[in-house]
């Protein structure tokens, strides 16, 4: 979190600032009037009442500023605080807590330069549970739309947006180099490198590198820890392996990062032996590989679709301090990327939670959250529901699932899990239809609630008076209406009657008393 929040530091105010009165210069009307210049005779000379005046006017007007500033402090506090937490307990930021963030703080109409910074670096790695290029999409319109608001660039926020931007195959170079803006250090070179090397354009690197070279400026590890993906993105691994070479050469030791660029680089490529060589070649030079080290490597092994080369990979796992939330992330980013199975690898080697009345606690309500919300099949997930119900690692799976399903209203996916339920002899309860019916009758869909009841009519399940009342009639004009479009018998039949005749007895009541 420190890395998040360095450079956003609270927004300090001073008064100062706010108390200077504009319009005081030699050529302005309060000059005159300091200087003691006579107005015409028609409007008399300035008398202390009006200056007095004017003072308060301004005073009251610089109080209204600075109150308008400290809200927007507040604000940010509070921002900072809600990031701070979900950082703390996770690991990450969810889209939607981001995305509320920011409306809030648009809201305001003064977004600060460290809210804009704030918010620009918690749409990078902050987010697994978004595909690298929506990311990148998010950042960008968070950007211009903070520049919509006035928000002035900085040198630190289109650092940041250059490393946001990096991975976007269109990557447009000109943006960056506002050099009126940046302050051309190695920084902002390390972060050009950076950008060219991950679409393999050595060519455009190299440029970057000359400029490097006619400042004076080092190459640092990082410079040459991009070169090596560089250099393999264009398909030349034998000069991306070289580089380490390079960099004893030059009397630097290659770092962890190197040897993880490498072996990203061979994992991209599938290569078995590369991999082993890489990591033996890390051992022996007492470079450790740290477990958050190793996941990137898994990450780029399955993205590649290399899943027999990952069970050995997770062998090399230790489990260090911090192990769950590192894994837990490296899990939604894999099934962002359609890799669920490789994902279910990685939570079967969580440590089992135990509760205090010695039950195994619901290991992997966030995996099958996020396999609801990419819409992985329900083949897929209900396998995993079994799984982790055989190894005692959640209670009730199939029922979790299901409680997703209808938070996020999908109607398909929740009607299908309840004849899952169903199945196994589990009750299904009217009251679980009541998710799916409140949009339809929230928009007057009348399609939408008969598709629910014909659901509810293939599971059996039939609508008590509750439902009816608040959930189904409601989106109907009159009850003949309603009787024609369900073209009711039986139970659901007897519960309209019975209906209909209770809001008569009501309405006849009501008449009485009146």
């Amino acid at each position: 979190m420190a890395a998040l929040l360095r450079s956003a530091r609270l927004l300090k105010i001073s008064p100062s600032g706010f108390l200077q009165i504009t319009g005081t210069k030699r050529n302005g009307a309060l000059s005159r009037l300091y200087s003691g210049a006579v107005a015409s005779r028609r409007t008399g000379v300035c008398s202390p009442v009006c200056v007095r005046s004017y003072a308060v006017a301004t005073e009251q007007k610089d109080e209204a500023s600075i109150a308008v500033k400290s809200k927007q402090a507040q604000q940010f506090d509070w921002a900072l605080t809600k990031l701070e937490s979900s950082v703390r307990r996770t690991g990450r930021v969810t889209k939607t807590q981001l995305l509320r963030i920011f409306h809030d703080i648009c809201r305001t109409g003064y977004p600060s330069g460290n809210q804009a910074l704030l918010l620009l670096r918690s749409c990078g790695s902050l987010l697994p549970e978004m595909p690298l290029a929506e990311r990148s999409e998010l950042a960008h319109r968070v950007w211009e739309k903070l520049q919509e608001l006035g928000t002035k660039e900085s040198p630190r926020s289109l650092y940041c947006c250059l490393f946001l931007f990096k991975h976007r195959r269109q990557f447009e170079h000109s943006f960056f180099m506002k050099m009126e803006l940046l302050v051309c250090h190695s920084v902002t070179y390390q972060r050009l490198i950076a950008a060219y090397c991950q679409n393999g354009d050595i060519e455009g690197a190299s440029t970057i590198l000359g400029f490097m070279k006619s400042k004076d400026l080092p190459i640092t590890e990082a410079v040459f820890s991009s070169l090596v993906t560089g250099h393999a993105r264009a398909g030349d691994m034998e000069s991306a392996k070289n580089i380490l070479a390079v960099m004893r050469g030059a009397g630097i030791d290659p770092t962890p990062d190197t040897y993880v660029s490498l072996l990203n680089a061979y994992a991209e490529k599938g290569d078995v032996d590369g991999l082993k060589t890489t990591l033996e070649a890390a051992e022996s030079a007492d470079c450790s590989l740290m477990d958050r080290d190793i996941m990137q490597v898994i990450f780029t092994l399955a993205k590649a679709g290399y899943q027999p080369l990952i069970p050995d990979m997770i062998e090399r796992l230790r489990h260090e301090r911090g192990y769950v939330p590192d894994a837990m992330n490296l899990c939604l980013s894999l099934i962002t990327q359609g890799q669920e199975d490789t994902a279910f690898s990685i939570l079967k080697t969580f440590p089992s939670l135990v509760s205090d009345n010695n039950e195994s606690s619901n290991l992997g309500n966030f995996f099958l959250r996020h396999c609801v919300n990419v819409d992985t099949s329900l083949e897929k997930v209900a396998h995993y529901c079994k799984e982790l119900q055989d190894l005692n690692l959640h209670s009730a799976p199939l029922t979790f699932v299901l409680s997703c399903s209808l938070e996020a209203k999908k109607i398909g996916t929740s009607l299908e899990l309840m004849r899952l339920l169903k199945e196994q002899n589990l009750p299904i309860r009217p009251h679980y239809f009541w998710p799916l019916l409140t949009q339809p009758v929230k928009e007057n869909d009348v399609a939408g609630v008969l598709e629910v009841i014909k659901g509810m009519e293939k599971l059996g399940i039939a609508p008590d008076m509750e439902t009816l009342s608040n959930y189904i009639l409601p989106v109907f004009s009159d009850m003949e209406t309603a009787r024609q479009a369900l073209k009711v018998s039986g139970r659901l039949g007897d519960l309209m009657l019975t209906f209909n005749g209770i809001s008569h007895e009501t309405a006849n009541a009501n008449a009485r008393s009146t």
